[in-house]
């Protein structure tokens, strides 16, 4: 169904009440922008995502993506809709304007993202790709590559992607073969192949420039001996125009679950011998110049967790207030009750509060993260640079795998809500569970961000980084936990805060012994951590949220808890920051003990999983 809804008042309420984005006009990057131009781009990003890209969403699983003789064609809308996104300057929404971007701040990009992933993931995965391989030359090209490759990039002229996969490597990137060897010209001869490239190869833009890793003669082996190439299909005149082919060519597209409108395809660098591609960077320094480019697409596919949890979670809360089903447990006496939505069914209320509760966690934690970037990129103060710069380093895993794990959990009951409607394709929701499980396959699995996060930010700086944030929590909790309302959740979220703290130290301490067992329990470390920043950041917002709702009582002159309820039953802004102090109890109440538990688990010591023999 081409409908598409976003909780808009959420999205406002986090920007400008909680994190008080317009505050970064009062710096040098970010001073020509404030709260007013924030909301035009929102409102703008939003109506293009509900008319324009929303509209092809149901095309583009029932059409998908099509190859032909070495073609590869997407729906027909894509077309068009790409040609409105890049001439509304999307694709630079976040770009340095040095370069020719509009030099939003990162957490707009997210906002936007959300936005345009939620809408259509399939047509929105082609452009934040595109987005990244402009960061990459932002970042590390030199001025020629950048004049060279930038502006066809910013234009939409051309799309980007990234190539580290391939056949028999899979996740362990540093098996990779392709191989790149130093021509006459400065150039590098480019050969190999490289399999699951979202946005391969398409009919949207007349090329494609590719961020490959290959590995240069000599190199040494594993991910160490990696460099990283823009290698362009068509190869590109001095004066921006294609010039003769480069010698890339598709293989076969992927038929997936999935996201079947985006093209998955096996790219064939060289097999002619005659592709070239420019170095980025020096040489061996591919891992680290890609892991920029990740890093940035990590955040984003936890982003899409949260786009396609928004999306179902206000699709399945329209469709319960509909649907007409059962009579009251009250009434369940009396035969002639009448039906009502199941909307009043407590289960039902259940189900649609643990998605709303997650849709807000979840955005608070991803849109925090790319605060934090902001705040790093914008500082003058050292200090406050590397602080924010290492919180975004620490959250990143936590951000992709959380993000799109919970997000899957979060279509997942939005299905259940339906009930079999939910399972048929007529309804939106069986689609969004099928686009969203990529997610947490994408981008290093979450079984890796979860090994990186314990094996490799954890301990980071001697583990001053994690402390440090736990820190930050702590702070909050201090001054929170005598709040009248809301201050015996805040103690649980201190709680669960000390729990991570100590089961974190105690594996740690264990795995100078046993490594193995660090990363048999890193992904329960993981979800802990995500549970108790989503728990954090909710807690955050419904204190403000409290705030704002007692000066709506005083001002509607409600006293006791009928005339409360009156008001935040007819009051719009009042039913908003209600439902904002419900999000931070259920969750705190309902999700986040599983800390707790998990802790005990971890240090039961069952090492039955490395034992087993299968």
């Amino acid at each position: 169904m081409a409908n598409y809804t976003a909780d808009l008042r959420d999205i406002r309420f986090l920007l400008f009440e909680v994190l008080k984005l317009q505050d970064l006009q009062k710096t040098a990057l970010f001073a020509d922008y404030g709260k007013d131009d924030y909301d035009a781009i929102l409102t703008e990003a939003y109506k293009l995502a509900q008319n324009v890209i929303a509209p092809m969403n149901e095309v583009s699983d029932q059409v998908g993506a099509k190859f032909d003789n070495g073609v590869v064609t997407l729906p027909e809308p894509f077309v068009g809709a790409w040609k409105q996104l890049v001439e509304n300057g999307w694709l630079g929404a976040i770009q340095s304007q040095e370069i020719g971007g509009q030099g939003l701040p990162w957490v707009m990009g997210q906002v936007i993202h959300e936005f345009f992933i939620g809408a259509c993931v399939s047509f929105a995965l082609t452009a934040g790709l595109t987005e990244g391989v402009i960061s990459l030359l932002q970042d590390f090209g030199t001025e020629e590559l950048k004049a060279k490759f930038a502006p066809g990039l910013l234009e939409g002229k051309w799309s980007g992607t990234m190539c580290l996969t391939e056949a028999g490597a899979g996740s362990d990137v540093g098996a990779n073969k392709a191989t790149a060897e130093k021509l006459p010209n400065g150039l590098y001869a480019i050969q190999g192949s490289k399999i699951f490239i979202t946005g391969g190869d398409h009919n949207l833009t007349n090329n494609v420039i590719h961020a490959v890793l290959a590995r240069t003669p000599g190199a040494p082996a594993g991910t160490k001996g990696l460099s990283l190439f823009i290698v362009p299909k068509y190869r590109v005149n001095d004066d921006g125009t294609n010039g003769e082919f480069n010698d890339v060519s598709i293989g076969r597209i992927e038929h997936k679950m999935g996201i079947k409108g985006s093209p998955t395809c096996v790219v064939n660098f060289g097999e002619n011998g005659n592709c070239q591609g420019y170095l980025l960077g020096q040489e061996l320094e591919g891992m680290k110049i890609m892991f920029h480019m990740m890093n940035e697409a990590r955040i984003m596919v936890g982003v899409q967790g949260l786009a396609a949890a928004g999306a179902s979670y206000e699709a399945a809360k329209a469709y319960a207030a509909e649907r007409l089903q059962g009579s009251s447990i009250l009434a369940m006496k009396d035969p002639k009750a009448p039906k009502v939505p199941i909307i009043e069914h407590a289960d039902v209320r259940r189900m649609l509060l643990w998605q709303k509760s997650v849709v807000e966690g979840l955005r608070t934690l991803l849109y925090t993260a790319a605060w934090y970037a902001d705040m790093a990129r914008a500082a003058t103060d050292p200090a406050e640079k590397e602080k924010y710069t290492n919180f975004v380093e620490l959250l990143t895993p936590v951000c992709k795998a959380y993000g799109s794990d919970m997000g899957v959990k979060a279509c997942d009951l939005a299905i259940q809500v339906y009930g079999g409607y939910g399972y048929c394709s007529e309804y939106p929701v069986e689609q969004n569970y099928r686009d969203a499980r990529i997610a947490p396959i994408y981008e290093g699995t979450n079984g890796i961000q979860a090994m990186d996060l314990a094996g490799r930010k954890l301990p980071m700086k001697n583990m001053q980084v994690f402390v440090s944030f736990l820190k930050e929590i702590g702070t909050f909790v201090d001054k929170t936990k005598g709040h009248p309302t809301m201050g015996k959740y805040v103690m649980k979220l201190g709680e669960a805060r000390n729990v991570l703290a100590e089961v974190c130290m105690k594996m740690l301490g264990i795995a100078l012994q046993d490594p193995q067992y660090l990363m048999l329990v890193a992904y329960p470390i993981l979800e802990s951590f995500g549970d108790v920043i989503a728990a954090y950041g909710l807690l955050n917002e419904a204190i403000v949220a409290d705030q704002a709702l007692a000066k709506i009582y005083a001002e509607a002159k409600a006293v006791g808890p009928a005339d409360k309820r009156k008001v935040a039953t007819e009051n719009p802004e009042a039913k908003f920051y209600y439902g904002k102090t419900q999000s931070a109890i259920f969750f705190v109440n309902n999700i986040l003990p599983q800390v707790k538990a998990r802790a005990e688990v971890m240090k039961n010591g069952d090492r039955s999983a490395l034992d087993v023999v299968f």
